[in-house]
C-alpha cells in the first residue's frame, strides 16, 4: 500500500508537532505556532500531510505570499518532513507532495516548490530533478551544540577562550533572568536595534517582534533572555524551543561594559533552560565556517566558535518549477508587451 497525501488542519497540530519537533532534518518553521506567526505577517498558510496505512509519517507546511500573486512560489522552510533515511519512501512522498502542489498551482497560482530540509551535502539522488535556488531560506552553515553533555563534559569541548569569558561574567556577578511577557520586547528591542546599527545588518521592525511572541509565547516554544548587571540590561537574546532543537534566533548587546562578558553567560543560562524543556542541541544559527572578513556572519562567528560544538552543513534551498505555468506566464507576459 503506498502513501496518501490530504490537506490537514488545525485540529490535528500536536500531531504534526509531534512528528517535525522529533526529526532532525526539520526545525521549528514547520510548526503549527511558527505557520500561525507568518499569517501573521501576511503569509497564507497550507498543509499537506502524508499518511502510510493511517501513521502520519511526512508533510509539509508551505508559505505563500498574496503579493507575489500567480507568480510567487511556494515556500517550504525546513521542510519537507520525510522519512529520509528510507530513500525509497522519501522519493514517493516527495513526488507525491510535488504534484499535490502543482495541481494546487494550477487552481491558485504559484510557478514553483522551494524546500529547505536540514540534509548533508552532497543533494540527495531522488532531488535530482530539483534545481539549486538562488536564495537561501536559511543559512546553511551552523553550529551544533550538545546538551546532552554534561557540564564539565561541554567546558571541555568550549574554546579556551570561552571558558574564561564565561567564568569571568560569573564572577563579575552578572544575572541572567529569562521571560515570555510581551511586555518585556521593550527591554529586548532597543539592545536587538543598537545591535542592528553597530553590526549593519537589517533589524525586523517592533511589530514583527509583537507578532513573534502572541503566536509563540503561549506554548512555550519562544523565551527572551536578558543579562543585566549592575541594574543595567547588557545583553538580550530571543530562542526558541521546539522538540529536539533550540534555536538562538535573534540578540543584541550594549556597547557599554563589555568587559563583564554578558553574553557568554546569557547563552549558558539559555542553554541551562533548553536542557529542561527537553531540548538535546543548541542551535547557534548562522556561522561563516571559513573566516571570511566580509561574510555575512562573520562579526558572530568568532563569539559562536568559543562554544565549541560541531559544525553543521545544509545542502541549502531547491527549487521544483512548475514549467508549465512558467511557459503560461512567460506567454502572458509576452501578450501583454505585444
Amino acid at each position: 500500500m503506498g502513501l496518501e497525501i490530504q490537506e490537514l488542519g488545525p485540529e490535528r497540530d500536536a500531531e504534526w508537532d509531534a512528528l517535525v519537533g522529533s526529526s532532525a532534518e526539520s526545525g521549528f518553521m514547520q510548526s503549527s505556532a511558527w505557520a500561525t506567526f507568518k499569517r501573521a505577517e501576511g503569509y497564507q498558510t497550507l498543509r499537506y500531510v502524508l499518511f502510510e496505512e493511517g501513521h502520519l509519517i511526512g508533510g509539509a507546511s508551505l508559505l505563500t505570499y498574496p503579493a507575489q500573486g500567480s507568480e510567487g512560489l511556494f515556500l517550504c522552510p525546513e521542510g519537507p518532513v520525510l522519512p529520509w533515511a528510507d530513500s525509497a519512501k522519501a522519493r514517493e512522498g516527495l513526488r507525491l507532495l510535488g504534484r499535490t502542489i502543482e495541481r494546487r498551482a494550477e487552481q491558485s497560482g504559484g510557478l514553483g516548490l522551494r524546500i529547505e530540509p536540514h540534509l548533508p551535502p552532497p543533494r540527495p539522488s531522488l532531488m535530482r530533478n530539483w534545481n539549486r535556488a538562488p536564495v537561501d531560506l536559511n543559512p546553511i552553515h551552523s553550529l551544533m551544540l550538545d546538551l546532552t553533555l554534561s557540564e564539565e563534559a561541554f567546558r571541555a569541548q568550549m574554546r579556551p577562550k570561552g571558558r574564561y569569558n564565561l567564568g569571568l561574567a560569573q564572577r563579575h556577578g552578572v544575572a541572567v533572568t529569562r521571560s515570555r511577557a510581551m511586555s518585556d520586547f521593550a527591554r529586548f528591542y532597543p539592545l536587538f536595534e543598537e545591535t542592528a546599527q553597530r553590526q549593519s545588518f537589517f533589524a525586523e521592525p517592533f511589530g514583527f517582534f509583537l507578532n513573534l511572541g502572541a503566536a509563540l509565547f503561549p506554548s512555550g516554544q519562544a523565551e527572551l533572555f536578558f543579562a543585566e548587571w549592575q541594574g543595567e540590561t547588557l545583553a538580550v537574546i530571543l530562542v526558541i524551543l521546539f522538540g529536539r532543537r533550540a534555536t538562538y534566533l535573534y540578540g543584541g548587546s550594549s556597547s557599554q561594559h563589555r568587559h563583564v562578558m554578558p553574553t557568554y553567560l546569557l547563552h549558558w543560562e539559555a542553554m541551562q533552560g533548553a536542557r529542561e524543556h527537553g531540548c538535546v542541541e543548541y542551535d547557534l544559527y548562522g556561522y561563516d565556517p571559513f573566516g571570511q572578513t566580509d561574510h555575512l556572519y562573520a562579526g558572530f562567528s568568532q563569539f559562536k566558535r568559543q562554544f565549541g560544538g560541531r559544525r553543521v552543513d545544509g545542502i541549502g534551498a531547491f527549487d521544483l518549477l512548475f514549467y508549465e505555468r512558467l511557459a503560461d506566464s512567460l506567454a502572458q507576459r509576452l501578450s501583454a508587451t505585444g
